[in-house]
Parts: C-alpha cells; sequence; structure tokens
C-alpha cells in the first residue's frame, strides 16, 4: 500500500516542532494537497490545531495505549488524502522510561516504516550541531532519518555555520534553515490553547505556511514522502464497521468539552447516532438513550457552565433516571457538585458527591493502567485499561464514593478512579478506542438496555 508519508520530530520538546509542522500541513493544503495529519502521543490540543491547518481530523498514533493498532488507524484514515506528516512528540527517542523504546516517536517510526525529518533548535550553536545529529543518526539506525531543519538561526552568518557543519560534519541533509521569528503559537496551562477559541488562528497558520515556504524546502520533503516505503495492508477493526441503530448517545461537544479522540468518536457514530450538545448555550437536553462528557477546560468556562442551570438540571435529571452517562476528566468536574478556582466556587451539575479544586502544579500527567474492579457501564471486572491522564484538579469527596478501577499506574484518586453512582460511570482516565474497544460495545449495550 502506497501512502506519502513524512514524520517530524525534534531533538527536544518546545523547539518549534508544532510550529513548523503545522507551517508545512498549512503550505501543502495551500498548494492543493489533502494532508491527513496524525500525532504521536496522547495529545488533544496538537490534533485541534491540525485540523484547522488541514480540513482533516488528525489522529494518535500512540504505542503505549494501542500498538497493535497503529498500523489500522494510520491507513483506515488516510483514506482520499494525498500525504500524510506526523507530528513526533517529545524528543525522537523518548519514551515511558529511560531503557525501551515504548511509545516513543522513533518507535512509531519504524512501526509506519516511515522516514524522519529532525527539527534542531541551533540557538547559540554551530559546529555542535554535527555530533548532536551524527549522535541521532547512530543511536538507532532502523529510524530513517532523511535530514534536518534547523530553526532559531540567528542571521546569514549563523545560518551558513549550521548548514555547513549539518552537511559537512554530520552528513545530513538540510531541509531548512529557519531565523528566530515572531509568529508563535500561545500556551496555556494545560498545554496550547485549544484551536477553536482563537479566531486568529487561521491567519497564523497561513503565517507559519509563509515562513515555511520561504525558508523550508517543500518540494524535497514531498519527494522523501513520496518515496516511502510500501505498507502491508491491514483489515479495518471491526468496532469501526457500521451497525443499523436506534441509539442516539449525546456527546458533549462545545469551548469547554472538546478533548475527544476522533477515532473514538467514529467507533460510537458506527454503533449510535451522534447528537452534540453544547453545555454553555444549550437550554434544553435533546432526547438521548446515553450522555459521554469529555475532557476539556471546564475551569475556564466554569461561570458560563454554572450560569446555564437549565442543562444542568436536566442533566442532573438524567443522571439520576439511570440512563448511562460516561464522563473523562472535565466531565467528572461537570457532573460534581462544583468547581473551585482561585478560590471561588462555580456550581456544576451536582450529582457526583464531591468537589473539584484546581491547582497550579499538575495533580496527574502520563500514562495510566487501572485494573477494573467492579463492572460498570463501559468495562467488565477483571479487565485492564489502559489510558492517559492530565490535569490539574483534585477531588474533594464529600461523602464515601463508590470506585470501579484500581489503579496500577498513574494516579486516578488515592489509588482509585471510576467513580460509580447508578448507570454514571466518571473518571479521570482518557481512553482511546483502539486502546479498549469494548467501551463502544458495552456503552452502547447499557444504552439499549436502559432504552428498552
Amino acid at each position: 500500500m502506497h501512502i506519502p508519508r513524512i514524520m517530524l520530530s525534534a531533538i527536544r520538546s518546545r523547539i518549534g516542532k508544532t510550529t513548523i509542522s503545522i507551517g508545512l500541513m498549512r503550505a501543502l493544503k495551500n498548494r492543493g494537497y489533502k494532508v491527513q495529519p496524525y500525532k504521536v502521543g496522547p495529545d488533544f490540543i496538537d490534533p485541534s490545531f491540525h485540523y484547522f491547518a488541514t480540513g482533516r481530523h488528525s489522529r494518535n498514533l500512540d504505542s503505549f495505549m494501542f500498538k497493535a493498532n497503529i498500523l489500522e488507524t494510520f491507513q483506515r484514515n488516510f483514506k482520499n488524502a494525498d500525504i500524510a506528516i506526523i507530528e513526533a512528540t517529545m524528543g525522537l527517542y523518548d519514551s515511558h522510561d529511560a531503557i525501551d523504546e515504548k511509545g516513543s516517536s522513533a518507535e512509531i517510526s519504524k512501526i509506519l516504516k516511515c522516514p524522519v525529518l529532525l527539527i534542531a533548535d541551533v540557538e547559540r550553536m554551530s559546529r555542535t550541531v554535527a555530533p548532536l545529529l551524527l549522535g541521532y543518526k547512530i543511536f538507532d539506525r532502523d529510524v530513517d532519518i532523511k535530514g534536518v531543519i534547523l530553526n532559531r538561526v540567528g542571521n546569514p552568518r549563523h545560518a551558513k555555520k549550521v548548514r555547513l557543519a549539518a552537511e559537512k560534519l554530520a552528513k545530513m541533509r538540510v531541509f531548512g534553515v529557519i531565523p528566530r521569528q515572531e509568529v508563535v503559537i500561545p500556551d496555556r496551562h494545560l498545554g496550547l490553547i485549544p484551536a477553536h477559541e482563537r479566531d486568529e488562528f487561521v491567519e497564523i497558520f497561513d503565517k507559519l505556511a509563509d515562513l515555511v515556504e520561504k525558508y523550508v524546502d517543500v518540494d524535497g520533503i514531498v519527494t522523501v514522502a513520496e518515496r516511502a516505503e510500501e505498507l502491508d495492508e491491514v483489515d479495518e477493526h471491526p468496532v469501526f464497521r457500521k451497525e443499523k441503530t436506534n441509539v442516539k448517545l449525546g456527546v458533549v461537544m462545545d469551548r469547554a468539552f472538546s478533548f475527544y479522540y476522533q477515532d473514538t468518536l467514529d467507533a460510537f457514530s458506527s454503533k449510535a447516532e451522534l447528537v452534540y450538545i453544547d453545555a454553555l448555550n444549550d437550554k434544553k437536553l435533546p432526547d438521548i438513550d446515553a450522555l459521554y462528557i469529555g475532557g476539556g477546560f471546564p475551569e475556564v468556562f466554569a461561570k458560563e457552565l454554572e450560569d446555564n442551570k437549565k442543562l444542568r438540571n436536566q442533566i442532573y435529571e438524567f443522571c439520576e433516571s439511570n440512563k448511562p452517562v460516561y464522563a473523562e476528566c472535565g466531565g467528572l468536574m461537570y457532573l460534581s457538585e462544583s468547581i473551585i478556582v482561585n478560590n471561588e466556587e462555580y456550581e456544576m451539575v451536582g450529582f457526583l458527591p464531591l468537589k473539584t479544586e484546581m491547582h497550579r502544579r499538575f495533580q496527574a500527567h502520563g500514562y495510566s493502567i487501572y485494573k477494573v474492579i467492579k463492572n460498570n457501564i463501559i468495562s467488565r471486572r477483571g479487565d485492564t485499561l489502559i489510558g492517559h491522564e492530565f490535569h490539574y484538579s483534585k477531588v474533594l469527596p464529600s461523602k464515601k464514593l463508590s470506585f470501579a478501577f484500581k489503579v496500577k499506574r498513574g494516579f486516578g484518586i488515592e489509588g482509585y478512579d471510576g467513580i460509580v453512582l447508578n448507570n454514571t460511570l466518571a473518571t479521570y482516565i482518557h481512553l482511546h478506542v483502539l486502546s479498549y474497544p469494548q467501551m463502544v460495545y458495552n456503552l452502547i449495550k447499557a444504552a439499549k438496555k436502559a432504552k428498552d
């Protein structure tokens, strides 16, 4: 199977990888290419930028959560595209521990037989770039590093020095030399700002595209991508096969709640009709059989969520009626009694007997492995869940909580997670459908049972 593809990786985090990746995606789109974006790792925010840069939903490639299905999601989502651009995570060889490659961008590149371009920050550096690049080349010769983009160059004299060092000493092709520039994507406490919150991002993306067109050999990158090795074709995972259904699954999707894996939504949409709900503006809960509330930034929109009392009350009644409700992270916070932000308390749905409080530092960040200890609407006792936690909030229970999960790796809520009340499950872990496909079948089964 021929899929033109390239991975943009880096020597470490925070050196312009996302900026350059988005610029390349946008430049190719502006040239008329149908660009399919991908993101290595569990991140939600970079994929939202990819969507606005390309017009296509970005897909996560995470070998810690679903290594066996990397090829499947890569191929299935490439349909009708011209070129795949994969934005790596962290440094090329960074993994979940110091020894093996599990979860690294390098591992993904090998699974996909994908050529790699390194991005190197050469600020305050000249000849030293050569041994740095050589180290990346020889560390794992199975990783197909095709060249480098030198970022944050100071002036033309500096540019000439680092280019010569990379080409003559490291014997690495230079695909671009980019000067320090002012076009940046602002940060926020949870990472990068979700794209749909900022109207000016389209303008920023076009500026990034202009930057890439000016300083990067886009034609050369396309040629490398087109020469990528053929892939063995794999079958589509059955969880994505369309089935006749009369189940309606409500999905809360708005500025406050936007952390969903598109593959997970695709899987649910193959088994149910998805009905989207805006928790900030909708005044009435639609006719649905089950409800899915993903993560996001409820603390940022706490006042607006509090003000929409009509919808909060209807969601409370829906939970009380024993209809299935699945909430992840921000969804858990929304179902609580209140969210405390900077000593200000905002009323939420009030179904779960707890409050959540925001902290300045991470309360959890990283991969999680849970053991299911109690049957619930998405999983069965004895199963193992592999997912990701990423939050600044902490649970303050007002009553004893009943949990469905025991934490084997990660944080959760004092060693447990998956709060169960009636037919509601609220958890800090973010699950991807390909790490636990049963979540779709089980939730739809629970919805059908409640409907009947």
